[in-house]
């Protein structure tokens, strides 16, 4: 009787030891596998290129002769060799922009390569582009711009099977594409009509001939942050967990000169070092995808000062990889079995991951070193695979014997990242204060890098509502993206919001994306020009706009206060003013 007693505890506990180590179910949503391979990427490279590199416009009329494009030294190879060198995965070529230029011959227009001087119309920059990326082992995608300033049929249902047409060539004639980069700018055709485009019909395409294409940004598998100055949002989110729950990932694309397209008077404007990085942890280290614009100049190279400038970012992100410090012990305050044990946090592989038992949403995790180290990063990352289920955490470390906290946060994801002045420290603490489900991290790891951003300064509740949330404006100079609404709104004082020369009256609008209550503005103009203005809100979309504050003049460094408001959309309404109005800046803020 004794040894079936024993023989059945035995039985019981390897069942229970079994049960315990048995993987964290999932919590919804979660990325497909086409979406986790992308969001661990991290790094993709934007290629603008087309006729407006030889017309020097960003935005093409349509109207451009295609005689005009003619590369004299075109090296697809050189992109993607750079690009493979700085630690970028992924390549995006725009085969076709607004003005409707195909940089591939096809069939469906005249308006294309095959009418131009280069390679006497026999060239295609497309095949080029993907067997060069395939040489180097990249990932492809194309930009297909829905908008065409040339096509005559544009406006129209017809265009609508043009715009298919062009995609089943892309997607048919040119072996695996990775993505397809859609954004959603519409305006006039040649006829001066705008188009519906079908997007239904598109993605069924894209479905139909290569179903393992993610589609962006105007597409159900990657979304765009909301601006154009590579910078995400502090504790973004993959899950979106609406009405419709989905995994939808953020992808923040900038470029590395002010324009988009090649420009030689830019070449002395390329981003410093100091600013890329920036970027870098404000994109991938926010739990975001970096897509960098580089684009090729007439001769169809990426330039000599973008080549050195990636050359300089490659080696920084791969001396932050290097300066990792290696714990000398671990700890936890559980965990789920010793297939999840505290080791499996800090061993480099993506895959494994610490995990506490279903019932615990809280809890924490150590690195001991062995001796103080010094660090200025610590880099934190869930299995995401699992889904994002931390709500909220935070990083202690252990300073001359007592713990002092360095950093907090709340959505983890695929990576977030913290500088930090430079601390010594011999033990470091991942905190989760709470979790959806049991927390699943996968890396969690303290560095020692040779450049890094400044620390945060403030919390995210400092920061302006309005910072990096979605903007448009009634009028922007010289339709230049260098220029748009977002400029206003990216919490940086050396980019700027201008109108055209004749605009006296005009708006900016940001979304909040979510009601939010506020009580003052802050309002930066490059130049003294406002001499009235209203801020207005509206709780909806369909919603008449009411005004919160009503001003004279603004001016370099304009701030008011007002009763508090509740709404979701705010507006800067310029009611006259005594010249074109151009802001580095405009935010309302909770306090």
């Amino acid at each position: 009787m004794r040894r079936m007693k024993l023989l059945a505890a035995f039985v019981l506990g390897a069942a229970l030891l079994a049960h315990a180590e048995n993987p964290p179910a999932p919590f919804p949503p979660v990325p497909t596998p086409e979406q986790l391979a992308w969001q661990r990427m991290e790094l993709t490279m934007f290629l603008h290129f087309g006729i407006n590199t030889f017309s020097d416009r960003e935005w093409g009329t349509g109207k451009e002769e295609e005689k005009s494009f003619n590369p004299t030294a075109l090296d697809c190879r050189q992109w993607a060799r750079t690009a493979k060198a700085a630690g970028f995965k992924l390549l995006i070529l725009t085969a076709k922009h607004h003005d409707g230029f195909c940089l591939w011959p096809t069939k469906l227009t005249e308006h294309c390569v095959r009418n131009s001087p280069w390679k006497n119309g026999q060239g295609d920059v497309v095949r080029e582009f993907v067997e060069a990326c395939h040489a180097e082992g990249l990932k492809v995608g194309l930009y297909l711009s829905p908008w065409d300033r040339n096509h005559p049929q544009y406006g129209g249902d017809a265009y609508n099977d043009h715009f298919v047409g062009q995609l089943t060539e892309l997607l048919t004639n040119y072996g695996p594409v990775d993505e397809m980069w859609f954004d959603g700018a519409c305006g006039e055709g040649p006829n001066g009509k705008k188009q519906v485009y079908d997007w239904p019909r598109y993605y069924a395409t894209i479905r139909k001939l290569m179903p393992q294409a993610l589609i962006a940004i105007c597409g159900p598998d990657i979304r765009w942050v909301g601006n154009e100055s590579g910078v995400a949002r502090l504790g973004e989110k993959s899950a979106q967990r609406g009405s419709a729950p989905k995994w939808h990932p953020a992808e923040c694309d900038v470029s590395i000169r002010p324009g988009w397209f090649y420009h030689a008077h830019e070449d002395a404007k390329v981003k410093p070092l100091a600013k890329l990085i920036e970027i870098y942890f404000a994109s991938v280290g926010r739990n975001s995808s970096l897509l960098l614009n580089v684009p090729p100049d007439r001769r169809g190279l990426l330039a000599d000062p973008d080549v050195a400038r990636l050359k300089e970012f490659g080696a920084a992100i791969r001396a932050l990889q290097g300066g990792r410090i290696t714990p000398r012990s671990l700890g936890a305050s559980a965990a789920r079995g010793a297939d999840f044990s505290a080791g499996q946090a800090a061993d480099g592989n993506l895959a494994s991951y610490w995990a506490t038992d279903d019932a615990t949403k809280a809890g924490w995790l150590e690195l001991d070193f062995g001796a103080p180290m010094e660090f200025n990063v610590v880099n934190v990352q869930e299995a995401i695979a699992l889904g994002e289920r931390v709500k909220s955490y935070h990083v202690d470390a252990e300073v001359a014997g007592a713990w002092q906290m360095l950093a907090r946060g709340t959505t983890l994801g695929q990576r977030n990242l913290h500088p930090l002045a430079k601390t010594t420290a011999q033990k470091l603490r991942l905190v989760i204060e709470d979790a959806r489900a049991c927390p699943a991290i996968a890396e969690f790891s303290a560095h020692l890098a040779p450049v890094t951003p400044p620390p945060l300064k403030v919390q995210q509740s400092v920061l302006p509502l309005t910072a990096h949330k979605p903007a448009r404006a009634s009028n922007v100079h010289g339709n230049d993206t260098n220029y748009g609404a977002d400029k206003a709104v990216d919490d940086d004082d050396a980019t700027r919001w201008a109108t055209g020369d004749a605009t006296r009256e005009c708006w900016l609008e940001v979304d909040l994306e979510q009601p939010e209550t506020f009580r003052r503005v802050a309002i930066k103009e490059m130049a003294p020009r406002i001499e009235k203005f209203a801020v207005e809100y509206k709780a909806t979309a369909e919603g008449a706009w009411q005004t919160a504050f009503s001003g004279g003049k603004a001016g370099k460094d304009f701030s008011a206060t007002f009763a508090p408001v509740t709404a979701r959309w705010v507006r800067l309404h310029i009611l006259a003013a005594s010249f074109a109005p151009t802001l580095w800046e405009f935010g309302v803020f909770k306090e």
